[in-house]
């Protein structure tokens, strides 16, 4: 499940992100895992407080973005960590860590990336993602978030002009399978669906209720 949550970041958050940006004292974004050969970034120290306030803004906004809480059911969050590619940079294939050393630990069950700059800002840079045999690439507008699953082998394109300024953080779910939470996705919608009255043989009531009857069978079924 990939989802794209739109303005996650209104005009007035993205206007104090961009004010504290050039206050980040950023760092080899290799830091936090000193072992990667794919890792060519520069990342903000977590006790730096410019990236602590940015941390804050966004994760206030992820919070109330109501998709967040649809697609996630966020039991916990990571705390987020701006991360800057200049020309030549880039984070190749690889796959996020499962438990980030928190007390208790993080199981990271989806990543999510907040873009905080403009993408006519800098060439390259796309958020490419392994579904199946297809490559999956996005480059949103500044205060849009991708979310997906941890457990996907992804990559950030090496940037060849300008800068790509971009915020992340990881998720722990209430619900750690992907299946049983893309179950209640289609709950949530088909409930809202019936809300709003829907006529008798609405064509989109009716898949996602044959949707949720085949799958629940097919996950309960005693084979």
């Amino acid at each position: 499940m990939i989802r794209v949550l739109p303005n996650v970041l209104g005009p007035a958050e993205l206007q104090a992100v961009r004010e504290l940006l050039p206050q980040v004292r950023f760092g080899d974004g290799r830091i936090t895992n000193p072992d990667s050969t794919v890792k060519h970034n520069l990342q903000a120290p977590q006790d730096d407080p410019a990236n602590a306030r940015i941390a804050q803004i966004a994760r206030d906004a992820l919070v109330r973005h109501p998709d967040l809480r649809i697609y996630a059911q966020p039991r916990t969050m990571a705390r987020t960590t701006v991360v800057r590619y200049e020309p030549g940079m880039d984070y190749g294939w690889h796959v996020d860590e499962a438990l980030f050393p928190s007390s208790p630990p993080i199981r990271s069950d989806l990543s999510c990336t907040i873009f905080l700059n403009a993408p006519v800002d800098y060439d390259g840079g796309e958020l490419s993602i392994e579904l199946g045999g297809q490559e999956l690439s996005y480059k949103l507008e500044p205060g849009s978030a991708i979310l997906y699953p941890s457990t996907t082998i992804h990559r950030v394109a090496p940037v060849t002009r300008g800068v790509r300024l971009a915020a992340i953080t990881w998720l722990h779910s209430w619900i750690a399978d992907a299946a049983q939470r893309e179950l209640l996705v289609q709950l949530d919608e088909a409930r809202a669906i019936a809300v709003r009255g829907a006529a008798p043989g609405d064509p989109r009531l009716q898949v996602l209720l044959e949707s949720l009857r085949t799958n629940l069978f097919r996950m309960w079924a005693d084979t």
